[in-house]
């Protein structure tokens, strides 16, 4: 049953519940039976939470904007940003940070709230596995995600839509 409330409501740091707050200013009332991840920076909100957020001082280049703190998200691990309206995964492998649309092909559910080894993003819904560095499908390869570029300056990361 939990995992339908997951499903439907999202994680309690997730982007559903984070979308839903900020137009309603409080949580969803279902949200509140869903259990919660372990904490490692498993959201930007979480993160700010931590005193970790996107640093005020850097000059993205042009096209891009500062997402998140470059030490908010260790490597192994995948995100939710909302960028000018866009939800985007935001994955840190070692080779990098990666951005991706945060809609699965199947079933548009979040890709951010995935779980990540190596480049392979599982989607948390069906089990699709992405290759965050290109968007493509394992199982279905017709079915790619949009990429983002990203750079990281100074202490931001950057993403450009």
């Amino acid at each position: 049953m939990a995992m339908w409330k997951d499903i439907v409501f999202g994680r309690p740091d997730g982007i559903r519940q984070s979308t839903y707050r900020s137009v309603t200013g409080k949580k969803a009332a279902k949200a509140a039976a869903v259990s919660k991840p372990e904490p490692v920076y498993e959201s930007a909100e979480q993160a700010l939470n931590l005193g970790i957020e996107a640093p005020k001082d850097v000059t993205p280049p042009s096209g891009f904007e500062v997402v998140l703190h470059k030490d908010a998200l260790e490597s192994g691990k995948v995100i939710e940003v909302i960028i000018a309206g866009n939800a985007i995964a935001l994955a840190r492998t070692d080779e990098g940070y990666f951005a991706l649309d945060n809609r699965c092909p199947r079933t548009a559910c979040a890709l951010g709230e995935g779980s990540l080894e190596g480049n392979k993003l599982t989607c948390p819904t069906h089990g699709w596995v992405f290759d965050v560095s290109d968007g493509s499908c394992e199982i279905s390869p017709k079915d790619t995600v949009p990429t983002y570029p990203v750079q990281v300056v100074g202490d931001g990361v950057c993403v450009k839509i």
